[in-house]
């Protein structure tokens, strides 16, 4: 992987800013969006040729029992560029399974998913280990578990999701916190796929289809593999204009600072490379686009994903069993509720 030199102390704040980034973007957690996901059957939501390659491989992947593959990624946010590279394992329950409630976690029965990234340390790090900085994200069905060490500095946090869950439906039952949440576009009852990390691979790529206006067209490219080139569609896709414009209103709401600093950091077009032979997303890419210039889009984040084996025996549900190993961990569900719902006694 790349080192890139930067002074000790500053590069870990750095660094640790980037990767709470990367955990969005990896979980797509675009937490001042608080958009729902779209339900039913992904190949009939949208009209294009794009949209409806976009459907079928979401379709496709959620009817797997389970994928690993290596992820590759390079985020570039202001000045600071991060090359990291890792494992991602997931398993699809069934939706009748009976840790599932009806569905209830994620679209299509996903529920557990890991993924475990390392990033470049510094080179002047005084870390006589020489360790790599680490991205760890699992969902265990119960708890979203988050874990970050940036040159020493180690950050456990746990979302729990039954408790998040009943709070929300105690909240819909609030006229005024339904009115808040309608507000931030959100619906019951709702699937807490449409929150930070609960629906994996395909969670990630409903909410394309529904944040996203994609063009007519899907476009025919060659992507490059261990095996060599192969065929795949290259569909682009721009925010909805009504999404983009109430990002912008909570985001500014919410933050005091220049407006531009935001836009220059704010995904807004996306780009996804899908296999024409297997249809999977190989690779996903994120842009910002100042006010929706595309002629001064500048690429956020890049994610290639390869070595992918669909059904393999080695990805069990004992892979997603997470031990803290004695680390005092952070309790983030209430402050997240609270985020959503600013007010709402719980």
């Amino acid at each position: 992987m790349k080192r890139k030199k930067s002074p000790g102390s500053a590069f870990r704040w750095t660094v640790i800013t980037v990767l709470t980034l990367v955990a969005a973007y990896l979980t797509h957690d675009f937490r001042r969006s608080r958009l729902l996901m779209a339900t039913g059957p992904a190949a009939e939501i949208g009209s294009s040729e794009a949209a409806a390659v976009l459907g079928r491989t979401i379709d496709r992947i959620e009817n797997l029992k389970s994928l690993t593959a290596k992820i590759d990624m390079r985020v570039h946010v202001g000045k600071v560029s991060i090359d990291g590279s890792g494992k991602y394992e997931e398993m699809f329950l069934p939706s009748n399974d009976s840790g599932q409630h009806s569905r209830a976690l994620c679209y299509g029965g996903t529920s557990l998913f890991r993924l475990h990234l390392e990033l470049p340390r510094d080179e002047g790090a005084s870390d006589e280990k020489g360790e790599d900085n680490v991205l760890d994200v699992v969902c265990d069905k119960n708890t979203l578990w988050t874990y970050t060490s940036v040159e020493g500095n180690r950050r456990l946090t746990e979302l729990k999701l039954g408790e998040m869950a009943a709070i929300l439906a105690q909240a819909a039952e609030n006229d005024e916190a339904r009115e808040q949440l309608a507000y931030n576009h959100l619906s019951f009852p709702s699937p807490l796929a449409g929150f930070p990390g609960l629906g994996g691979i395909g969670g990630v790529l409903r909410r394309m289809l529904t944040c996203y206006e994609f063009a007519e067209e899907a476009e025919t490219v060659s992507l490059k593999g261990k095996d060599g080139s192969f065929r795949a569609w290259h569909l682009s896709g721009r925010l909805k204009p009504e999404i983009y414009e109430k990002s912008m209103k909570n985001l500014l709401e919410h933050n005091v600072g220049d407006r531009k600093h935001y836009l220059d950091q704010f995904p807004c077009l996306v780009e996804v490379y899908i296999g024409q032979q297997h249809e999977f997303p190989y690779r996903i890419c994120y842009y910002a686009a100042p006010e929706m210039n595309l002629r001064k889009k500048t690429k956020l984040v890049t994610l290639d994903m390869t070595d992918v084996y669909e059904n393999h025996p080695s990805v069990v549900p004992e892979n997603f069993i997470y031990s803290p190993g004695g680390l005092t961990s952070t309790d983030v569900t209430h402050p997240y509720i609270e985020k959503l719902i600013p007010g709402f006694e719980f």
